[in-house]
């Protein structure tokens, strides 16, 4: 998507809950826009989804090399609930 800001945190070599910890920290300041967290284990992975799942915001995963992404979309949040 051209012209969407995206928040990226890289949070390789953390161990859950470390990667949303950091997530945590960042949404109280984030702009909206795209928010990409890349982590080293499955475990991270899961924790995050299921963190936004329960916020409702949409998410990919995806997977390069040693590293997973997980990528937010927080377009929606704080519109009309």
């Amino acid at each position: 998507m051209v012209g969407t800001h995206e928040e990226r945190i890289v949070a390789r070599g953390l161990r859950p809950p470390g990667p949303l910890l950091l997530v945590r920290k960042r949404l109280e300041s984030a702009a909206g826009g795209r928010m990409r967290v890349i982590v080293s284990s499955e475990e991270a992975v899961d924790e995050l989804v299921a963190f936004f799942d329960g916020m409702g915001v949409p998410i990919e995963t995806d997977r390069a090399g040693d590293d997973y992404h997980v990528i937010a979309d927080l377009s929606g949040l704080g519109k009309g609930d």
